[in-house]
């Protein structure tokens, strides 16, 4: 359903996102996963065509036969919210303030030709489809009265409103507590045509996606089924989040990747991981490629 190819980021002269290819298939659910900084909501944003300025998208991103890279504004706005929908990290920065939230559910299909009349009575039951409770009721308040799990079902029916063939999630429940943030994975698994769920969380991604890719300095370095890269990675940065994810006995200090994440433009020629893994050699100054296959990875030094 979804294919992307080359897919590459810039600005200026300096690439944020280089060459990341990948599909999606109908029904399907991908993780994208990697530290903040490593290009997973520019990939996003880049899909959506919600780049800021000066920030331009290279390649192509084919959606049900509609190429999403490089289309002119104005047929982007009716490609997003029917075609394609995203839900964003921090439901306030969203949501219109001023606003009552039944409106801005109904504004989203209103924009898309749908009558007003329709599009009130379709507002009320998607709020009742994203579990809200007495949805007539929260229909008339303000952001400010809901609370953020609330508010981030609103954006879930947003997204949902014109039936998107592919819903792309950006760190959607990194601001909940962890009792609101199951249900919401649990509501997003139910209601998701199609799944594109960016997130640094591992355990969420082994909840919802049957397939993962790992991003690192704008470039994807493994991906492959979930199961298989959690159990086997390939790549020395994958196999160093999964150590860094898991639990330790007390006592026992947390394993952890060497230095930080660089900012954008220092990251090192060749394999863009080099100047933090332990296994780098003189051979990794020349750029890996991934390989193909079903589990493909981009690392001279494979963990397995």
């Amino acid at each position: 359903m979804l294919s992307v190819e080359r897919l590459s980021v810039r600005t200026g002269d300096l690439d944020l996102v280089r060459e990341v290819s990948f599909s999606l298939a109908p029904g399907e659910r991908v993780g994208l996963i990697g530290e903040s900084g490593s290009g997973k909501s520019l990939t996003a944003l880049a899909l959506m065509g919600l780049l800021p300025d000066g920030v331009t998208a290279t390649g192509t991103a084919t959606l049900g036969g509609t190429d999403l890279v490089g289309v002119p504004e104005r047929r982007l706005k009716g490609l997003r919210g029917r075609t394609a929908s995203m839900v964003f990290q921090e439901p306030m920065t969203a949501l219109n303030p001023l606003m009552r939230v039944g409106a801005q559910v109904a504004e989203a299909m209103t924009l898309h030709g749908r009558p007003r009349a329709q599009a009130r009575e379709r507002a009320l039951a998607l709020l009742d489809r994203v579990r809200l409770p007495q949805p007539a009721e929260l229909a008339r308040a303000y952001p400010h009265q809901l609370s953020g799990g609330q508010r981030q079902r609103v954006m879930l029916a947003i997204a949902l409103a014109n039936d998107p063939e592919l819903l792309i999630c950006d760190e959607p429940t990194t601001a909940l507590d962890v009792t609101v943030q199951k249900q919401m994975l649990e509501l997003i698994a139910e209601v998701a045509p199609a799944l594109l769920f960016i997130t640094h969380d591992l355990a969420v991604v082994a909840q919802m996606c049957e397939r993962v890719l790992v991003m690192y300095g704008g470039r994807v370095v493994e991906s492959g089924p979930m199961r298989e890269v959690f159990t086997r990675p390939r790549h020395r940065y994958t196999e160093g989040l999964l150590a860094a994810s898991r639990l330790t006995p007390r006592g026992t200090r947390l394993p952890t990747i060497a230095g930080s994440v660089p900012s954008a433009g220092e990251f090192p020629d060749g394999c863009v991981f080099r100047n933090r893994c332990p296994h780098a050699t003189p051979a990794c100054e020349a750029e890996p490629e991934l390989t193909g296959g079903p589990h493909g990875y981009a690392c001279r030094h494979p963990a397995h």
